[in-house]
């Protein structure tokens, strides 16, 4: 037998292998088009960024050892060009000579892998612009990115930058790659989350760690162009348009926007596809052709949970249907059953990863399904090194059968998912899950698993224990009573709006004062666990419409997130920290400094311990606390502002942070429902004239410097003044045209309400203005909203006047006149301007 493999890296090396160690005689000839066979195309990322030192080390064969071991010929930088069936003869071209030969088969295994999709994007073709698919692409990238960066360290030029189009597993490798040699790195991704094999709620914790560690991430947003960019050395730079006007400039641009299957040559020879593009196998790796065989990033094969033959572009997959195709090449009857897609990624301290069905997958196959969410530590929370977990596993609602799972965090990610895996491949369900007998000491685990607790909760959801609700649902139904039944302190720090706060501790004792028991109670915690306690007290006190939030707010954050936000703030959480002045709070610092160590200690832990340090120091001490809860960047902050403390440093560390925290010398000034609201200042700002905005910023900073809060509330005319300069193109209609020729666009385009005089008038203030070191309109604007006055723009006027959100400066946030009115009945000053 006379066997051609195209295609030499994991899936084509591992067929000719296989099929070499079945039969000795056979004759084997591997054809690759690329200067390298069998390498590992996983690990070029990491030679990028150098931890991978040795180029060397990536070379797992070369011809000449495949042929020293195996006795297989092949033949490198050599591409089929074309196949004839008939005849059964492959056409060949030698890529650096273009001179070309036929060479015959017996069995043919096509093992073309994928290609990295390159949109006809204008200025794709530029240099700096590069995809990560093979040796060559790395060295190119390596040799450009090296040049810069010794440039950098010889001064010779700024920061090297980075833009990587694409956030999945190969853009957020080359991402962190990238930072590690000290490159600034943005990220730009078509849709609203990064890492497509996992749901929206597992990402968001990864995008949090990204942006924590500097990475820039452009969401929902696409590069439309690439201009070439020309710096005073020469340097061939790219200037990088996206769709939503920004343009990032860069010494180096990845494409990692996906890989489409290499068909060409497939489609050429009359060769069946599947629904999906790739190549249509059978169970045996068999094409269309009984002669012809295919495995690999090309090929469609089942899904264990879903219907239909799925593309998998995954090494492991590759592999295994290398292994299948060999061994029915060699006469062996062995199938290759599904491809359940699991898969991981490393994003700095943290990962991510997936197997079996998503949510959006079983949404779209049709197929029922329920979810739960756990948030358990990576391994027994006293034991050092630990941090929680974020783990959704998918079921069927009947019988428990397990369609998909995923998990990100910081320990142990990587083992939960391969039992996940295991389980799935198994046809288990989540009782099984529950039963499993799993390795244990507290420096891997916990007595009752991660796996373990994933089962205990979907398990209590099919058998009726208590009953899920979940973020989609938010805002709840008219009438539903919302109650958090977290301690006092969690609820003061951020709770939903709406929730009373009903502690454990207490709640058996408040329950029996509830008379109603037909009306919809909806309950949450922060991980969920305190809150199935409080449906169990429920039910059994004879309440009848009882559900609990799945993953507790925790989960919550993680679905209604705000990406703009480094360290990512729940928008429908309210936080009471902002009804807090605490500018009468500070107090010098002492120099004592006193170390605290709550690694390991998930919500509410490390408040609990930091808020018992804090009443034992004295006004002026700092107290410096690590953390391993990635929550803590949004709590700490906050409870030192509630208490009247101040955060003096936060800075990321492995999973969690390293805060300091300086003890404030007085009582912080309270400006919530206690108080009169003499310390909050609200606004209507709706003249758009020059000299009424700037008394109105002028009132707003003099507040904001005597410790206010300050809202102001732009409608009408007055939005103007929050109009950009220069705002991001998009379809307008035509009358929203006209009313943007009419009116002034910016703060600098304002003209004063008397003695305008065709300009002159306005040019004279602004002159004078300048002279006697008064700030400049868009100067007051900018010390405004630094100094934490909210600027409102209102919805209704924007729809009237054709204005969008891109029209407006960066930080305005759009309200309503509930919101104003709520603002308004909280302050101690109203002004209409």
């Amino acid at each position: 037998m006379k066997l051609v493999v195209v295609g030499g890296v994991a899936a084509g090396a591992s067929t000719a292998a296989r099929a070499r160690r079945l039969d000795e005689s056979a004759e084997i000839v591997v054809f690759e088009r690329g200067h390298h066979v069998s390498f590992a195309n996983c690990g070029l990322p990491y030679h990028v960024g150098e931890v991978i030192s040795e180029r060397s080390r990536l070379l797992l064969q070369t011809p000449e050892s495949l042929r020293e071991s195996l006795n297989i010929d092949v033949r490198i930088a050599t591409e089929v060009v074309a196949i004839d069936r008939k005849k059964k003869t492959v056409t060949v071209r030698e890529v650096d000579s273009g001179k070309e030969y036929t060479e015959t088969y017996d069995k043919l295994a096509l093992c073309m892998g994928a290609e990295a999709v390159r949109p006809p994007l204008p200025g794709i073709d530029h240099p700096a612009v590069e995809v990560l698919r093979r040796i060559g692409d790395m060295d190119r990238i390596k040799h450009r990115l090296d040049t810069a960066v010794a440039a950098q360290k010889n001064g010779k030029r700024g920061t090297v930058t980075a833009v990587v189009v694409g956030a999945g597993y190969i853009g957020l490798e080359m991402a962190e790659n990238l930072h590690h040699r000290g490159v600034r790195v943005e990220v730009v991704e078509l849709s609203d989350q990064i890492l497509p094999p996992v749901d929206h709620e597992i990402a968001t914790p990864v995008e949090q760690h990204l942006r924590m560690r500097g990475i820039g991430l452009h969401l929902s947003t696409a590069a439309a162009a690439f201009q070439p960019l020309s710096d005073k050395d020469g340097d061939e730079r790219v200037s990088v348009e996206l769709n939503s006007g920004t343009v990032l400039k860069a010494d180096l641009v990845i494409l990692a926007a996906g890989v489409k299957p290499a068909v060409e040559l497939v489609k050429a020879a009359g060769l069946e596809l599947g629904d999906r593009g790739g190549i249509k196998v059978d169970l045996h790796m068999q094409t269309s052709d009984p002669d012809i065989y295919a495995a690999g990033d090309a090929v469609e094969t089942p899904h264990p949970v879903l219907p239909g033959a799925y593309l998998a572009p995954l090494a492991g997959p590759a592999n295994r249907q290398a292994r299948v195709a060999a061994e029915n090449i060699c006469g062996r009857e062995t199938e290759y059953k599904s491809t359940q897609g699991t898969s991981i990624v490393k994003v700095f301290d943290m990962v991510a990863g997936g197997t079996g069905a998503t949510k959006r997958q079983l949404d779209a196959a049709g197929v029922e399904h329920r979810v739960v969410h756990v948030h358990p530590s990576g391994h027994a929370g006293y034991y050092p090194g630990t941090a929680m977990m974020h783990i959704k596993v998918l079921f069927s609602p009947t019988d428990g059968t397990i369609y998909g799972a995923q998990a990100c965090g910081f320990d142990g990610v990587d083992k939960r998912l391969d039992l996940f895996a295991m389980a799935i491949r198994a046809g288990m369900t989540v009782f099984d899950l529950e039963e499993q007998e799993l390795a244990y000491a507290p420096p891997f685990g916990s007595a009752k698993d991660p796996v373990n607790m994933a089962g205990f909760v979907a398990s209590n959801t099919i058998r009726g224990d208590f009953t899920l609700w979940y973020p989609e649902e938010w805002p709840l139904a008219e009438g539903a009573r919302l109650v958090d039944v977290r301690t006092p302190e969690e609820y003061g720090i951020h709770h939903l709006p709406g929730a009373e706060n009903v502690p454990l501790a207490t709640f058996r004792e408040a329950v029996k004062g509830w008379e109603d028991k037909d009306q919809p109670i909806r309950l949450y915690c922060a991980v969920g666990f305190r809150s199935y306690l409080a449906h169990r007290i429920l039910v059994q006190n004879g309440f009848t419409d009882v559900a609990t939030l799945s993953g507790g707010s925790t989960t919550f954050g993680h679905v209604h997130d705000n990406p703009a936000d480094q360290y990512t703030a729940q928008p429908p959480m309210e936080n009471y920290a902002e009804k807090v002045s605490v500018a009468s709070a500070v107090a010098a610092a002492t120099g004592q400094v006193q170390d605290l160590d709550c690694t390991g200690l998930a919500c509410p832990g490390p408040i609990m311990r930091l808020a018992n340090a804090m009443k034992e120091a004295n006004a002026g001490d700092e107290i410096r606390v690590t953390v391993s809860d990635p929550g803590f960047a949004l709590d700490g902050p906050a409870w030192a502002s509630k208490n009247g403390h101040t955060l003096v440093a936060l800075e990321p560390k492995g999973p969690g942070f390293v805060g300091t925290f300086r003890k404030g010398g007085v009582e912080p000034v309270r400006t919530g429902a206690t108080s009169s609201g003499a310390n909050k200042t609200s606004m209507v700002v709706f003249s758009g004239d020059l000299d009424k905005v700037l008394a109105a910023f002028i009132i707003a900073n003099g507040a904001v410097a005597m410790g206010d809060e300050v809202s102001m509330f732009f409608t009408f005319w007055g939005l103007n003044a929050l109009r950009k300069t220069d705002p991001p193109k998009r379809e307008k209609k035509m009358m929203d045209k006209m009313f943007g020729a009419m009116m002034p666009r910016g703060a600098e385009k304002l003209t004063l309400s008397q003695m305008h005089m065709a300009g002159a008038g306005t040019a004279m203030i602004k002159n004078v203005m300048k002279q006697n070191d008064v700030p400049s309109l868009p100067e007051l604007i900018k010390s405004a909203q630094d100094g934490g006055a909210r600027l409102l723009g209102c919805t209704m006027t924007m729809d009237l006047l054709g204005m969008s959100q891109s029209d407006l400066l960066d930080g305005v946030e759009l309200a309503g006149v509930a919101t104003f009115l709520g603002e308004a009945n909280e302050s101690g000053t109203t002004l209409f301007i």
